[in-house]
């Protein structure tokens, strides 16, 4: 049924798109694709300020008389700030040009901004708000005629950087607890907290400006934790947890050390019982912060991902070598897994585990303020050892 629904739609298809603003009138021609009828997103500039870039991660953004939308060639989703709405034809590029969707003029742009509204008996879109609408186009016409000069920051790669540090768990969420047998008492949140407010100073005193997710035992929804980090346009994400032994291992209580995970399917089952471990905070998450599982999103998030993947990977490896110069229990390596809290960070983003609080040893170090301030200084002279890195590699002067 939706497919002959699509098929009827197509063959309807008008052959060019009316844009009315005012008395003013505007005609594109629509264009037929493989996958589709659509129009050229770069003559939508005289009647819609259309501005056109090509992000990093292979992404179109595109401003349409005000509203920024983000698409991709062959992806039949469109993102506009955080929702994520289907499209019946994927955008493409015919010519080298990039042709979107008539549906993303018809439904999608009248849905999401209150200045437009289309007319499907007349296949034309109406600007209702064109004040609003004529000062996106002559802003966007005046920035293409006059480019504005580079940034500092543009200019100079060493601008200061935005640290997002989540301390892990909160409020009714307590986390981990131990040890096994004897030694201080752990209950990871608190220690979370306290390492990551070390982390924080630490950061701060090396030039970097810091946002921590919580600062007190409060509960933060694994999924907004990755929002409030992309709503700062921060550069980094590190979260600070706690690890516990699998209580079926034969000796639990003699299992310690630090390992740091990245974003990726996890490869080995201890890195899979860290992964669940770590999700199952997600039942302490109630009404509208709890994840949804949209299946749109989750397409669009892990496209997202894939652009920070190596470098997470990067950070996560320069924090555990780090550590290991400092932490007196084993190193257990880099590794990867699906964790929530990082799912939505899109930025190089790490899980630090730093060490099992059901060990007496590592509970002892964890639960020690000058150790906290030893591990939370070794993770930030790893931040600064990775962005100086990176900072090399993306540099211009590079050579």
């Amino acid at each position: 049924m939706l497919a002959a629904l699509l098929i009827a739609c197509q063959l309807a298809a008008p052959t060019q798109l009316v844009i009315r603003s005012g008395d003013r009138t505007v005609n594109v021609p629509v264009v037929s694709t493989a996958a589709g009828e659509g129009v050229r997103a770069d003559l939508l500039g005289p009647a819609l300020g259309a501005a056109i870039r090509v992000l990093p991660n292979g992404h179109y953004a595109i401003t349409l008389g005000g509203v920024a939308l983000d698409v991709a060639e062959h992806v039949p989703f469109v993102r506009v700030g955080d929702a994520v709405f289907p499209l019946a034809v994927a955008p493409s590029l015919v010519n080298g040009r990039l042709v979107v969707p008539l549906q993303l003029l018809s439904d999608v742009l009248p849905r999401v901004s209150g200045a437009f509204a289309y007319d499907t008996v007349r296949d034309e879109l109406r600007v209702t708000d064109t004040a609003a609408v004529h000062v996106a186009v002559v802003d966007t016409l005046h920035t293409a005629a006059n480019p504005p000069p580079p940034t500092p920051s543009t200019r100079n790669p060493k601008r200061r950087r935005l640290v997002v540090v989540d301390a892990g768990h909160g409020g009714p969420d307590n986390g981990m607890t131990g040890p096994i047998g004897k030694g201080p008492k752990v209950i990871e949140k608190t220690v979370t907290l306290a390492v990551a407010k070390q982390l924080a100073s630490a950061l701060r005193a090396r030039g970097y400006d810091v946002l921590m997710t919580r600062t007190t035992d409060t509960l933060i929804a694994l999924s907004d934790r990755g929002r409030i980090a992309n709503a700062a346009h921060a550069d980094l994400f590190i979260s600070v947890h706690v690890n516990a032994a699998n209580p079926n291992w034969k000796d639990p209580g003699a299992s310690r050390g630090f390992e740091t995970y990245f974003l990726a399917e996890a490869k080995t089952e201890d890195a899979k019982r860290v992964e669940r471990m770590e999700n199952e905070a997600v039942k302490f998450e109630t009404g509208v912060h709890a994840p949804k599982g949209d299946p749109l999103s989750f397409i669009i998030n892990d496209m997202a991902q894939n652009e920070h993947l190596r470098e997470s990977s990067e950070l996560a490896e320069t924090i555990q070598s780090s550590l290991a110069q400092v932490h007196p229990a084993p190193s257990r390596g880099v590794k990867q897994a699906n964790f929530s809290v990082l799912r939505n960070s899109f930025m190089p983003a790490v899980l630090v585990e730093i060490g099992f609080g059901t060990n007496s040893k590592d509970a002892a170090i964890l639960t020690s303020a000058s150790w906290q301030a030893r591990i939370a200084g070794a993770i930030a002279d790893a931040t600064t050892r990775y962005v100086k890195g990176y900072e090399r590699r993306v540099s211009p002067q590079r050579r």
